[in-house]
């Protein structure tokens, strides 16, 4: 019988579907596999990496261009260990944020909330909005990271960024985005912004006008479990299969 039960075990493993987490937090990533065993979800972490901030023209950057390196070598661990997933996401912190200009280029440094930048923008947001308001209108409580105040900073301070921008996404959103070609802003991820009307479940444009942010470069919001589409062609090549990204909350 152990040995029946042993073959059914293991032919249920190689039919097995998967699925994939890619976690991405202030200090390291990790990415974790996850399939369905006698009714119960069994989770795996095969791969793991650093993560942390880096001064550039005395700004604390993230680092973008290696996490994505970082995040195609979990993809090509999956495939090395034979448990190639039908679907991912990738979930990060909030808040931060990059612009890119008509060509998808990302302007300026890829900041990150722990920058002083955010330093006094909060003052400049009231003057055109209370931070009762705000809270009412957002149900967001005031962090001096959050995008509404990282925006005031980058008008402020390099208004040709805001000038040029034709999209804005969030970081979870931009890793997506590089991995399939298609912009989307996950709603979770951009209510951490504070930008997001509580009661409409949509942007609050009448904020976003008041501050002098471009329309444009608000993408439309989906809600978690939405797919965005396949692997484009260049990633599905450099990690040898195809799959599903799907944005988590």
């Amino acid at each position: 019988m152990k040995v029946i039960r042993s073959l059914h075990i293991e032919e249920d493993l190689k039919m097995a579907t998967y699925y994939l987490a890619v976690d991405i937090g202030a200090s390291s990533g990790r990415h974790i596999i996850g399939h369905m065993e006698n009714g119960k979800m069994v989770l795996e972490e095969i791969y793991r990496f650093e993560n942390g901030m880096v001064k550039k023209d005395g700004e604390l950057c993230w680092e973008f261009d290696r996490l994505f390196q970082e995040i195609k070598n979990g993809l090509k661990k999956c495939k090395e260990i034979g448990k190639i997933p039908v679907s991912m996401g990738v979930d990060t912190w909030g808040v931060d944020f990059v612009l890119m200009d008509k060509d998808d280029k990302v302007l300026g440094n890829t900041v990150g909330y722990r920058d002083h930048r955010n330093e006094g923008m909060d003052e400049e947001v009231y003057k055109t909005i209370s931070l009762e308001d705000l809270y009412a209108r957002t149900g967001i409580q005031k962090a001096i990271f959050n995008t509404v105040y990282q925006l005031m900073a980058v008008k402020t301070k390099h208004p040709e960024y805001l000038e040029q921008a034709e999209t804005m996404l969030h970081v979870p959103d931009y890793f997506h985005f590089l991995l399939t070609g298609q912009k989307t802003c996950e709603y979770t991820e951009a209510t951490t912004g504070q930008m997001v009307n509580a009661e409409t479940k949509d942007w609050d444009y009448e904020i976003i006008d008041k501050l002098g942010y471009p329309r444009r470069i608000f993408q439309k919001l989906i809600m978690p479990g939405t797919s965005i589409g396949h692997l484009s062609d260049k990633i599905r090549e450099e990690v040898g299969f195809d799959l599903e990204v799907v944005a988590p909350a």
